[in-house]
C-alpha cells in the first residue's frame, strides 16, 4: 500500500501562507415579480444567514449570520425584469457549500427605517394597490414571524479564492477578471516575503420573490360570498407567504423576448406595466402537470428578461415559456435551452417580424453574471425574439373572472394555490400552468379572482437563440376559454386536474368552482395543534385567525372567533406532521368588527411536530 504523502515543514507553511492569501466575497441582492394590481411591492432586511444544513431550524446550530449595518428596502416592481435591488454585499462567507439561506425582514409595525423612508414607503414592508375609485392604497404587508425570518433552501457555493494564482510568483500588482466559474473579479496583490499572489474571488447570490404568487391578498371584517363587493367583503389586507429562491449566479441563466403591443388594447395594469407576464414551466415531479419555475412581468416597451433560472453545468436545461394575460391570446414556446455554464458565446442574427413567427433578436451566452459597482448584468441569456400577440380584450371576446368555493367540511390548506391549466392539443402533452392565485386563508376564496383569457393559444418550439420560431394557433384539448382548474399546497398533494371552468354564456363572471381539499404528500404524517387562547383583555377583539407557518411560508389556519373575547381552546386538526418540515411558526391576527381594533402577534417559541403527532401551546393575545 504506497504510504501517504507528508508535506514538508517549509511546503506546509507556503500552502498556509498560499491559503491565507486566498479570500472571498459574496453579495447578496434582490429580484421580484409582481401582479399588476399592485403599483409597489417593498420589503426591507435586515440579516442575512447562511447554513450548510439544509434542515437546521432558526434557532438550531450552525448559522453564519450578517446583520445589515443599515437596513436595505427593495421595490418588487421596479427590482425586477433583471433589475436587482442589493441587499448586502462584501460578506465574508467562508467558502463552502450552503443548503439553506434566511433573510430577515423588517416587519411593518416597527419604525420606518431610513431606507425605506428613502424609497417612497409609509411602512418596512407595504404593498401598494389602486382601488376601484383609483386611489392608491399603501397597506402593511403583513409577516408571519419576521423575527424567525424566511427560510430557503438552495444550493450556493463559495469558492475559494484563485489558488492557481495564489501559487504563481507575481511580482506585480493588477486587478484581472476572468469567466470561469462564479470569479468576476480577481484582484492580485504581490506578497514580498513568499513571491506569491492573494487573491479574493466574489459570489453573487439572488434571492427571487414572485409576488404573484406569494402576495396573498385577504378580507377580514366582511361577508366571505363568492362574488360579494368589496364593501361588503369587508376590509382588504395583504400578507406574504413566501415560497423564495436563491440563485449561485455562476450557475445561472435566463430567457429573454419582446412582444410588439402596438396593436394590443385594454392591457394596461396599475403599476402601468401591460397586464401581461411571462413564466418558465418545468414538468412536475409526477409528470401531470407544469409548474412555474420563474415569472417575470412584460415592460412598458414589450421586452421582458426571465433571469435567473437555473442553467446546469453538466446537463442541458430546457424551460417552457407561457406568455399570458387576460387581454391576449396565451403564447407557449416550447423547449427553450440554456446554455450550460462555461459554454461558448452563443452567437445570433436578425430577421424580419412577421404575423405568427417570432424575430429572432441579437443575444449572447456568457459563463456568469458580472457586477460592476455592485450591480449585477444578467448573462448567459437566450432570446425567443420578437412576438406578436393576438388580443382578445375587446367583445365578444372580453376576459372573464373565476373563483372557487369549498365543500363543507373539507377546507383548502391556507397556503394553498389555485391554478388554472391548459393543454395543448398535440398528443402527449401535460396541461400548462396559465394563471394561478393564491386562496384568502380566513374565507377560503379567492380575493383577487384572476381574470382568464378566452383566445385560442398560439404555440412553437424554440430552435436556438437567434432562429425563427413559428408559432401556429389552435384550441387546447379544454377548447378555448376553458380551463382545468386544481389546487396545490406545501406539504400536500397536488389536487387532481379533473374540474373544468369555462366561459360564461352572459357576464364576465364564471360561477364558481367546488375545490375539495387536499391530502397529504408522501413522507408527512397528520399532526394535530391545541392552542389555548388567553385574552391580555377580555372582549377587546371578537374575529381573529391563528396562522401556523414554515420558513415564512403558511401551511394551516384555524379560526379563533369562539375563544378569542374569552378565551379557550382551537385544535388545528390534520397538519403535516414527521418531517423535517414540521417546525412551525405562530400568528395570531385578531380584530373586533365594532371599533376596528387590529391585532398582529407572533410568538417566538415554535411547534415542533417532526416526531411527534401533537403539540398543546398557550397563546396570549394583548
Amino acid at each position: 500500500m504506497p504510504r501517504p504523502t507528508r508535506l514538508s515543514f517549509g511546503a506546509a507553511v507556503l500552502l498556509l501562507a498560499v491559503l491565507a492569501g486566498c479570500s472571498s466575497r459574496t453579495n447578496v441582492a434582490a429580484i421580484g415579480n409582481v401582479p399588476g394590481q399592485y403599483s409597489h411591492v417593498y420589503i426591507t432586511a435586515q440579516a442575512v444567514w447562511f447554513n450548510a444544513s439544509a434542515t437546521a431550524g432558526p434557532d438550531d446550530s450552525g448559522w453564519t449570520k450578517f446583520p445589515l449595518s443599515s437596513p436595505a428596502t427593495v421595490d418588487l416592481v421596479t427590482d425586477s425584469n433583471g433589475n436587482f435591488g442589493n441587499l448586502i454585499t462584501d460578506l465574508k462567507l467562508a467558502p463552502g457549500s450552503y443548503s439553506q439561506m434566511r433573510l430577515i425582514p423588517v416587519d411593518a409595525a416597527v419604525p420606518l427605517t431610513a431606507s425605506a423612508q428613502t424609497i417612497g414607503a409609509l411602512y418596512n414592508s407595504e404593498a401598494d394597490y389602486v382601488d376601484a375609485a383609483g386611489t392608491t392604497q399603501q397597506l402593511r404587508l403583513e409577516l408571519l414571524n419576521p423575527d424567525r425570518g424566511i427560510g430557503i433552501q438552495t444550493s450556493l457555493s463559495v469558492p475559494l479564492g484563485n489558488i492557481g494564482a495564489a501559487l504563481g510568483a507575481a511580482t506585480t500588482t493588477g486587478t484581472t477578471s476572468t469567466t470561469a466559474g462564479i470569479t468576476t473579479g480577481t484582484t492580485a496583490t504581490t506578497t514580498p516575503t513568499t513571491g506569491t499572489t492573494s487573491t479574493t474571488t466574489t459570489a453573487n447570490f439572488a434571492l427571487s420573490i414572485d409576488a404573484a404568487r406569494d402576495l396573498t391578498a385577504f378580507y377580514y371584517d366582511g361577508s366571505p360570498a363568492v362574488g360579494a363587493t368589496p364593501a361588503a367583503q369587508g376590509t382588504l389586507a395583504v400578507m406574504l407567504s413566501s415560497h423564495a429562491s436563491a440563485y449561485d449566479l455562476s450557475a445561472s441563466g435566463g430567457i429573454q423576448g419582446t412582444l410588439t403591443l402596438t396593436n394590443l388594447v385594454n392591457i394596461s395594469s396599475v403599476s402601468g406595466l401591460p397586464a401581461i407576464q411571462v413564466s418558465a414551466e418545468l414538468l412536475s415531479a409526477d409528470g401531470s402537470r407544469h409548474v412555474v419555475v420563474a415569472s417575470a412581468p412584460v415592460t412598458s416597451e414589450g421586452t421582458f428578461t426571465l433571469y435567473p433560472l437555473a442553467a446546469n453545468s453538466s446537463n442541458i436545461t430546457y424551460y417552457d415559456v407561457v406568455i399570458h394575460g387576460a387581454g391576449i391570446a396565451t403564447i407557449i414556446i416550447k423547449n427553450v435551452q440554456i446554455p450550460p455554464i462555461g459554454s461558448s458565446t452563443i452567437g445570433s442574427t436578425t430577421g424580419t417580424s412577421t404575423t405568427g413567427t417570432s424575430t429572432p433578436a441579437t443575444s449572447t451566452s456568457t459563463p456568469s453574471s458580472t457586477t460592476t459597482s455592485g450591480t449585477i448584468t444578467p448573462t448567459n441569456l437566450v432570446s425567443i425574439g420578437t412576438l406578436i400577440p393576438r388580443g382578445t380584450a375587446v367583445s365578444p371576446a372580453s376576459p372573464y373572472a373565476a373563483n372557487v368555493t369549498v365543500p363543507a367540511g373539507s377546507a383548502l390548506p391556507a397556503g394553498a394555490q389555485v391554478g388554472f391549466y391548459q393543454t395543448l392539443s398535440a398528443s402527449g402533452e401535460v396541461p400548462y400552468l396559465i394563471e394561478a392565485s393564491p386562496i384568502d386563508p380566513i374565507n377560503q376564496n379567492l380575493a383577487n379572482p384572476p381574470l382568464l383569457s378566452v383566445g385560442t393559444v398560439d404555440s412553437g418550439t424554440y430552435v436556438s437563440s437567434g432562429a425563427t420560431v413559428t408559432v401556429v394557433s389552435s384550441a387546447p384539448k379544454e377548447k378555448a376559454g376553458s380551463y382545468l382548474v386544481a389546487a396545490s399546497a406545501p406539504l400536500y398533494a397536488d389536487g387532481m386536474l379533473g374540474v373544468t371552468v369555462s366561459a360564461p354564456t352572459s357576464g364576465t363572471t364564471a360561477p364558481p368552482v367546488t375545490l375539495a381539499g387536499l391530502s397529504l404528500s408522501s413522507g408527512n404524517t397528520a399532526a394535530t395543534l391545541a392552542a389555548t387562547v388567553r385574552p391580555g383583555n377580555r372582549n377587546t377583539y371578537d374575529h381573529g385567525v391563528l396562522l401556523v407557518s414554515h420558513d415564512g411560508q403558511l401551511v394551516a389556519s384555524a379560526a379563533l372567533d369562539s375563544v378569542i373575547g374569552l378565551g379557550g381552546t382551537v385544535q388545528v386538526t390534520g397538519i403535516p406532521g414527521g418531517s423535517s418540515a414540521s417546525l412551525y411558526d405562530l400568528t395570531v391576527r385578531a380584530w373586533n368588527s365594532g371599533t376596528g381594533a387590529v391585532t398582529r402577534q407572533w410568538y417566538p417559541t415554535p411547534v415542533d411536530l417532526r416526531s411527534a403527532p401533537s403539540a398543546n401551546v398557550g397563546l396570549t393575545v394583548n
